[in-house]
């Protein structure tokens, strides 16, 4: 009998008392990476909740994408046997076990359980998502039935409509609106954001470039320079490994994001550098996205531009911040430079170039809290929250500019 290894303490210590779900979730997960990099032969993951065990996946696909040639990591994969698991990651795990070359096909019985809950009239999104999003594997795989299956749930092309240019606006109304009519969020989350900054992120569909940032005050006024113009900051919302929006690790989604505090300490500095990250949350699910819709303008209601961000969340992505980087662009070359790719996190430059030093992180966590009445100190860093509208203009290939935003109306 295989030994079972659970690591719900990690979940239900006191050590974590008062700490928010966000910082427990990345704590936990970087736990799992350090069980998986350090994995025994006789040890096989069962979490106490199936957020846990979803968690301990992300976890084991990073690491099977970062070092796939990793004893620990690989053995972590073919002795986990995810039986209690729920059924969208059980399908997961059978997904990187075919890709890493694990087995052939998807066994049986999870085949016979797939196409039960793809035979219900509303079947489990997440479900329908991931067999969207890699269906060229499935097909390879020989299971084209599955696939054929789930291609009879509207649900099924909310993938493709990510991929597209839908995401894009022509109308010019939609833009204006939605930076000089944002809604009243006095009843939104009980009024949690009343008193926070609104942030308007403006991108190009080619990742590869900056995107830029402008942002509405505590009290819904343009945050503006000392001479008058509008405040801008640059920033990158690229996948380092070139994914889209809808995939683990892909590009950071247009659409509508909260911003709730920052992380407790600096870590990690390599990685993200020597300021606090601020956590990014998606908008809860609700009938027809109301929530979410609240947050906007009526010109967008009926556009695409937004729905990238809810197909991320209900496909299960996770762990987004706004962070910095220790790490050093050596190529100077690339339409980013000087910022680093992500993870699907919102990329500040930092370090130093050409003798000049960027410290973006710095900045805009400064600027939030200066434009919610606060004093920028570090204690108050912790108060920063905010709602962030993640757009993409079009597909010219050039960083996002101050004349960009004065051709559609903001300025």
């Amino acid at each position: 009998m295989k030994k079972l290894f659970i690591l719900g303490l990690l979940v239900l210590s006191s050590a974590y008392a008062g700490v928010s779900d966000q910082v427990l979730e990345e704590q936990n997960y970087y736990a799992y990476q350090s069980m998986i990099f350090n994995h025994g032969k006789k040890s096989n993951f069962v979490g106490i909740r199936h957020t846990d065990q979803k968690l301990y996946v992300d976890a084991l696909e990073d690491a099977l994408f970062d070092r796939p040639d990793n004893k620990n990591v690989i053995q972590s994969l073919s002795t986990l046997d995810p039986f209690f698991y729920d059924l969208a990651d059980q399908f997961r795990v059978a997904i990187l076990k075919i890709k890493y070359n694990s087995v052939k096909v998807i066994p049986t019985d999870l085949v016979e359980m797939i196409h039960n809950e793809l035979s219900m009239e509303s079947p489990d999104r997440r479900l329908v998502y991931l067999m969207a999003a890699n269906q060229t594997l499935l097909i390879q795989a020989g299971h084209t039935d599955l696939v054929d299956q789930a291609k009879l749930h509207k649900t099924f092309y909310d993938i493709q409509t990510d991929e597209s240019d839908d995401s894009t606006i022509e109308d010019e109304k939609v833009y204006t609106d939605l930076f000089y009519s944002t809604p009243d969020v006095t009843t939104y989350m009980n009024g949690e954001y009343l008193k926070s900054v609104k942030i308007f992120k403006f991108c190009r569909t080619n990742r590869l470039y900056p995107c830029l940032m402008v942002m509405k005050d505590v009290n819904g006024q343009p945050v503006r320079e000392e001479n008058g113009d509008l405040w801008v900051h640059p920033s990158l919302a690229s996948s380092a490994r070139g994914l889209p929006s809808y995939t683990r690790n892909g590009s950071t989604p247009t659409g509508v994001l909260t911003i709730d505090s920052v992380m407790p300490v600096a870590d990690q500095q390599i990685s993200f550098g020597k300021n606090r990250r601020m956590i990014l949350n998606f908008v809860p699910a609700a009938k027809n996205e109301a929530l979410l819709k609240s947050l906007l303008p009526e010109s967008s209601h009926d556009k695409d531009w937004w729905k990238a961000s809810t197909v991320a969340r209900d496909i299960g992505r996770n762990l987004f911040r706004i962070h910095g980087t220790g790490k050093i662009n050596t190529d100077p070359t690339t339409p980013y430079f000087p910022f680093m790719r992500t993870s699907g996190c919102i990329a500040q430059r930092e370090n130093t170039y050409s003798g000049v030093t960027f410290n973006d992180q710095r900045d805009l966590l400064d600027m939030i809290m200066k434009s919610m009445e606060f004093e920028a100190t570090f204690a108050n860093e912790i108060k920063v929250k905010g709602i962030i509208y993640i757009i993409e203009l079009n597909d010219k290939n050039a960083p996002v500019s101050r004349e960009d935003l004065l051709a559609i109306g903001i300025n």
